[in-house]
């Protein structure tokens, strides 16, 4: 994975999808700290409250999707899951706002930015058009 960073201001910034199965805690503390800390155009979602319309979009639009657990790959549509990394912290146990949650994060990301060189998947399109789903 390579995540392009900036100051959150730039018309470049990369798009990075956080899914997680409820969309209300892991995905939105990911999505706060790309968002807010490190300058990308994050949004979080939740893969069991949205149609299959919506997943494929959301996963047309990301550069980048992360997963907050291996298993949840699966739920990304075939087509778009070169897209994938994961950030896995486990299952739901957190509560809103985390520290730990948080920390956790943060250090994966901090991970990835001193492990990442090259372009990332920016631009890429998933094959299966929204007619295939409905």
């Amino acid at each position: 994975m390579t995540i392009k960073w900036g100051s959150g201001m730039e018309k470049s910034r990369q798009k990075i999808l956080c899914l997680c199965q409820g969309g209300n805690c892991r995905s939105v503390h990911l999505a706060y700290l790309l968002k807010y800390r490190y300058g990308a155009d994050a949004l979080a979602c939740g893969w069991e409250g949205n149609s299959a319309v919506t997943m494929i979009m959301l996963c047309n639009w990301a550069d980048i999707i992360i997963v907050v657990q291996e298993a949840m790959k699966e739920k990304v549509i075939e087509d778009c899951r070169h897209k994938v990394s994961v950030f896995d912290v486990g299952v739901d146990r957190f509560f809103n706002p985390n520290v730990e949650l948080l920390t956790l994060f943060d250090n994966m990301i901090q991970h990835n930015i001193h492990s990442v060189e090259g372009e990332g998947v920016k631009g890429a399109v998933c094959q299966k058009s929204l007619n295939q789903q409905m």
